[in-house]
């Protein structure tokens, strides 16, 4: 779409989640299934073209997965035989869709401790939806209730090593170097999924299908 990112997220936006009867009954705007038909814990879905019905029209960009500043830094640092470097990576600006689940599975299917944040009482969230034994719109569309800022800053690869060499200069050697390597020892993050470094694509979407969290192995 000219003017818009290659491959945003496109979907539903949400404002919250209905806590209590009264306030389906007193809400002014419209409802995706009726007012009859929807209850507390319910999403209230954002009509998005202001005309008075909640639709495939109201989808909208709910998130962009291409970062807007990537960067990284290391140092090394040296001190007599021992030796240190660190290097690091960030990327910030940008969303995942975290998807583990598909948007048609059952509701009885397992979900992640994520599900424990869930609206199951007044007060208990107001982000994300109830969950029930049958089908509803909560879950089964493609929406922001998905879509997680997911700035992050990993630390990539920290090295210590000892060079025996600088020690006894006697060794018939150029260099006898001992080191200890450690990859990916921990993400700077808020994102709630496994890994924020992900990337998604495939042969039935092309390059330009990224961050949606399938539910990657962290690195």
């Amino acid at each position: 779409e000219v003017g818009m990112p290659v491959g945003y997220f496109y979907g539903y936006k949400s404002a919250g989640i209905f806590q209590n009867q009264k306030q389906i009954d007193e809400y002014a705007g419209p409802f995706l299934n009726g007012r009859d038909k929807t209850h507390p814990g319910d999403v209230i879905w954002v009509d998005n073209d202001h005309n008075g019905v909640i639709d495939s029209k109201d989808r909208t960009m709910i998130g962009n997965p291409h970062p807007k500043f990537r960067m990284g830094f290391s140092f090394n640092l040296q001190w007599k035989a021992i030796d240190l470097s660190v290097t690091t990576y960030a990327a910030l600006g940008h969303q995942i869709m975290k998807c583990y689940r598909d948007f048609v599975s059952s509701p009885l299917n397992n979900f992640t401790s994520d599900i424990f944040a869930r609206w199951h009482g007044e007060g208990t969230s107001n982000t994300l939806p109830r969950i029930s034994s049958s089908d509803n719109s909560n879950w089964n569309r493609i929406s922001d209730i998905y879509v997680e800022n997911a700035d992050y800053l990993k630390i990539k690869n920290i090295t210590v090593g000892y060079d025996f060499k600088k020690t006894f200069s006697k060794l018939p050697f150029e260099q006898l170097r001992l080191y200890a390597t450690v990859q990916n020892p921990y993400t700077f993050t808020k994102y709630s999924g496994m890994d924020p470094e992900i990337g998604y694509g495939g042969d039935d979407g092309g390059s330009y299908i990224q961050g949606i969290d399938l539910g990657y192995y962290p690195s």
